[in-house]
């Protein structure tokens, strides 16, 4: 396949995931907290529970499925092959990437479960896990680009 195919697929992996992280880091950082100044915090639970399950929609039927097959495919463009997962360094960086993509997608699913029954306990520790968890990803991902492929 030609090199403007396979920019075109880079380009949309790293897109989709600076959605996802940044989405992420919008909600924590900017949104929340000029919420949580002006207005009730009936207000802040109601637009953060929307907030939450539209940003929700669009990574789960949205995100997570480009991310998965874009990876997939990139991965198998490297040459990663299951016997070489563990015997090179970007295999075993690979691995703990997917690893981890599959704990921040549960903790996330958790989090909206926990935050639908509106039990506070817990729901703030899983948001920042997740977003330090999919910053980790972020910077395994800057690793595999340099990388040597197997």
């Amino acid at each position: 396949m030609s090199t403007l195919f396979w920019t075109l697929l880079i380009f949309v992996h790293v897109l989709a995931a600076t959605f996802w992280v940044g989405g992420q880091l919008m909600l924590v950082v900017v949104v929340l907290p000029l919420l949580r100044r002006g207005a009730s915090p009936q207000q802040v639970r109601e637009l953060a529970i929307a907030t939450g399950r539209r940003f929700a929609a669009i990574t789960n039927w949205g995100l997570l499925p480009i991310l998965v097959v874009t990876g997939l495919t990139l991965a198998w463009w490297n040459g990663v092959r299951p016997d070489n997962l563990t015997s090179t360094p970007f295999g075993r960086v690979l691995v703990v990437k997917a690893a981890l993509v599959v704990v921040v997608f549960t903790l996330a699913g958790m989090h909206g479960l926990a935050a639908r029954r509106l039990q506070r306990r817990g729901v703030r520790a899983m948001a920042v896990a997740t977003l330090l968890i999919s910053i980790a990803i972020v910077g395994l991902g800057a690793a595999l680009a340099v990388l040597p492929g197997p």
